[in-house]
C-alpha cells in the first residue's frame, strides 16, 4: 500500500492556509479574529461555518460539520487522505513521494484470510452434527441449501473461544486479532464476539467477506442481532448486503429493490427477484445513497409494514430524493416483512405490489386519514411535508411533488409555494425521525457529556489546549490521566498535557481519523475558554474527577448492602467499606 511519509504530512498541513483552501469554495468575511461563510455541507442560509486562522481548523455549528484543511478538501471533493495531499500539494509547491508502508499489504490479506477462515468454520458447524437443528430451522423458513450455501449461511457455536483458538491456531498476528472485529478483549481476556447466533456473512462487492451479522438463536437474547463493528475493512455506512450478488443485474436494470434484514433479501433473491439489496444493521445512510445513484435511477423500497418500517421508508425515500433517485414504495400488508410475505404467498403478490410501487408522497399521504383532519392538523403535516421537500436540491423533482400535494390534499398550491419559499429561507431540516433538527453523531457525543465529571473533563481540555503555558501546567500538576474516564478526552489530554509549545490544533485534529471524532474534537478545541479565574477553576475540576470515581464506589457498596438486606445476609463488612470511604469522600472535600 502507498503512504505519503509523514513529515510530508507536516510539511502540507503546515503549508495550507485553512482560510486559503475554504476560501476557495465558500466566500469568507472577517468576524472578529475568525471568518464566516455559508457551510456547503448543508443547506446553510445564515453563515454557519467558522473558520479560524490562528487555530488552523473550521467548524460548522449548524451541521457539526469540523476539521482542517486537509479534511475540508476530503469532505467537500469526496477524495480520500492521500487525493487530498496531492491536492494541496500540488497547489503548494510541494512534491509528493509515496513510500510502501511494510507490512500494510499483509495485514489485510490476513484480515481477508480471518475473515473467510471465519466464514469456512462457521458454515462448516452448520452443516455438521452440531448444526443440524439450525440448518432444518433455516431450511423450514424456506431458504433452500443451495441459497444457504451460495451466501455461505453459517452457525457460531455457543462457546467463547472456537473461532479464537482456530485463528491463533493459524498464527495470526495479535494486530490482525485485535482489529478484525471478531473478537471482544476485556479484564478477563479475549473472547469470540459471535455466539450461538446464525451467521450471515457480509461481503465487499469483489466477493471478499469482510464482516459478519449475528442472529440470536436463543430468544431470551436481548440482542436480537450482532454486527461487526467498524474495522479496515468494513465501514457499515457504505456497505450493502448481497450487492457482490445482485449488482450485475441492478446495474442491467437501473433499477434496485431495497430491503431492512438478511433474510428479506434472501427469500426476494432465492425467489427471483435479483436486483435486491439490504440496509443491516443500520438505517440508510447519505454514503449509501451516493453509491446508489451510480448503478440506478429508480429503487423500491420494500421495508417492513410496521409503523417503524415505514418511518424508516419515509426517511429513506427523502434521502434517495436528495440524491436525484426517484423512490416508489411497495406497499407490505401489514406488520409483515419480504421475508414472511414472500415465504407464505410465493413471489407473485410481491412482484405485483413492485409493478403498482406508489410515489413517496402519496404513500406519505397513505399513512395517515387526511380527510378526518382539523384544519390545523391539515396545517402541521403540509409543513411536516414543506419541511422534508426544501431538502431536495433538485427544483424539477421538488415541483413536481409540490404539485402533486397540492392536488391530493386540494389545498392551494400558491400557498404552499409561499411555505416552501420562506422554510429554504430559514434552512430548512434534514429529514429526521423527531420533531427536532437532527444533530450529527459528534454532535449527539459532545451533549452526552453531561455529568459533571465529564464537563471538567471537557473545561480541562479546553484549558490544556488554549490557555497560558501557567494554566496548563496546573493542570499538568493537578490531573493524572486516570481521572479522564471518557476514552475520546483521555486520549486528547494525552496528547496535550506533554506540549509545552504552541498548540498546533490542526495537528492535534489529524491524529483522529475517524470523521465524528474529529469534529468532536474540533468543536472542543473551537470552543472559548470563559473562565475568569483558572487557577480556582481547575482546583475545582480536579476535585470533581477525584471525588467522583469515590462517590461511585459508595453508591455500588449502597446497592450492594441493600441487596445482602434483601436475602437476609449480613452485610456488617460491606457497611464497614461503606463507612471507611464516606470517612475519605469528607476528607477530600
Amino acid at each position: 500500500m502507498a503512504r505519503i511519509p509523514e513529515d510530508t504530512i507536516n510539511r502540507i498541513r503546515d503549508t495550507a492556509d485553512i482560510v486559503d483552501v475554504v476560501s476557495q469554495y465558500v466566500d469568507l468575511r472577517k468576524r472578529g479574529q475568525n471568518f464566516v461563510g455559508l457551510c456547503p455541507f448543508h443547506n446553510d442560509v445564515h453563515p454557519s461555518l467558522y473558520v479560524s486562522p490562528s487555530k488552523q481548523i473550521y467548524k460548522c455549528f449548524a451541521c457539526g460539520a469540523g476539521g482542517h484543511a486537509i479534511s475540508f478538501l476530503m469532505d467537500f471533493e469526496k477524495i480520500s487522505f492521500v487525493d487530498s495531499i496531492k491536492r494541496l500539494g500540488d497547489r503548494y509547491g510541494i512534491e509528493i513521494k509515496a513510500d510502501t508502508e511494510p507490512g500494510a499489504k499483509e495485514f489485510f490479506s490476513n484480515l481477508y484470510a480471518i475473515h473467510e477462515l471465519a466464514m469456512k468454520r462457521y458454515q462448516g458447524h452448520l452443516f455438521s452434527e452440531k448444526g443440524e437443528k439450525i440448518l432444518g430451522y433455516l431450511k423450514e423458513r424456506g431458504l433452500t441449501e443451495e441459497t444457504i450455501k451460495k451466501f455461505h449461511l453459517g452457525l457460531a457455536l455457543d462457546a467463547w473461544d472456537d473461532l479464537l483458538k482456530a485463528a491463533r491456531a493459524k498464527e495470526f498476528p495479535k494486530d490482525v486479532l485485535d482489529k478484525s472485529g471478531l473478537f471482544t478483549k476485556t479484564d478477563k481476556g479475549t473472547f469470540d464476539r459471535f455466539h450461538n447466533r446464525i451467521m450471515f456473512p457480509i461481503f465487499h462487492p469483489s466477493g471478499k467477506v469482510i464482516a459478519f451479522g449475528g442472529r440470536a438463536i436463543d430468544p431470551k437474547e436481548p440482542a436480537k442481532y450482532v454486527n461487526s463493528p467498524e474495522t479496515p475493512l468494513y465501514h457499515k455506512s457504505e456497505v450493502m448486503y448481497g450487492f457482490q450478488a445482485s449488482g450485475p443485474t441492478i446495474r442491467k436494470s437501473d433499477s434496485m429493490i431495497l430491503v431492512e434484514g438478511y433474510t428479506d433479501f434472501l427469500q426476494l433473491f432465492q425467489a427471483g427477484a435479483k436486483n435486491t439489496v439490504a440496509v443491516s444493521g443500520t438505517a440508510l445512510t447519505e454514503k449509501h445513497v451516493n453509491q446508489i445513484r451510480r448503478f440506478a435511477k429508480r429503487v423500491y423500497l420494500a421495508y417492513d409494514g410496521d409503523p417503524a418500517g415505514i418511518k424508516a421508508a419515509l426517511r429513506a425515500g427523502y434521502l434517495l430524493y436528495q440524491a436525484g433517485v426517484e423512490p416508489r414504495v411497495i406497499k407490505m400488508p401489514e406488520n409483515l416483512d419480504p421475508d414472511d410475505w414472500v415465504q407464505k404467498q410465493g413471489l407473485g403478490p410481491f412482484k405485483e405490489a413492485a409493478r403498482t410501487a406508489i410515489p413517496l408522497i402519496e404513500f406519505q399521504l397513505q399513512t395517515v386519514n387526511v380527510d378526518e383532519f382539523t384544519g390545523m392538523e391539515t396545517s402541521r403535516f403540509v409543513q411536516d411535508i414543506i419541511q422534508d421537500l426544501a431538502t431536495i436540491q433538485d427544483s424539477i423533482i421538488r415541483d413536481k411533488l409540490l404539485r402533486t400535494l397540492a392536488e391530493k390534499l386540494k389545498v392551494d398550491e400558491e400557498d404552499l409555494y409561499e411555505r416552501l419559499e420562506r422554510e429554504m429561507r430559514r434552512g430548512s431540516r434534514r429529514f429526521v425521525d423527531e420533531d427536532q433538527p437532527r444533530k450529527v453523531e459528534s454532535e449527539e457525543m459532545y451533549d452526552s457529556f453531561s455529568s459533571q465529571a465529564q464537563r471538567s473533563q471537557v473545561e480541562l481540555i479546553k484549558i490544556l489546549a488554549g490557555a497560558g503555558e501557567s494554566a496548563r501546567q496546573q493542570v499538568r500538576d493537578s490531573v493524572e490521566l486516570e481521572l479522564f474516564s471518557e476514552p475520546i478526552l483521555k486520549r486528547l489530554a494525552e496528547i496535550l498535557m506533554p506540549i509545552y509549545e504552541e498548540i498546533d490544533h490542526a495537528a492535534v485534529v489529524d491524529q483522529f481519523e475517524d470523521k465524528n471524532e474529529r469534529e468532536l474534537v474540533t468543536k472542543i478545541l473551537m470552543d472559548e475558554l470563559f473562565e475568569t479565574d483558572l487557577e480556582i477553576a481547575i482546583s475545582d475540576y480536579a476535585k470533581v474527577l477525584r471525588l467522583t470515581p469515590v462517590k461511585e464506589q459508595i453508591k455500588e457498596l449502597r446497592l450492594e448492602i441493600r441487596e445482602l438486606e434483601r436475602r437476609k445476609e449480613d452485610p456488617t463488612e460491606k457497611v464497614l467499606d461503606l463507612t471507611r470511604l464516606q470517612k475519605e469522600l469528607n476528607g477530600m472535600k
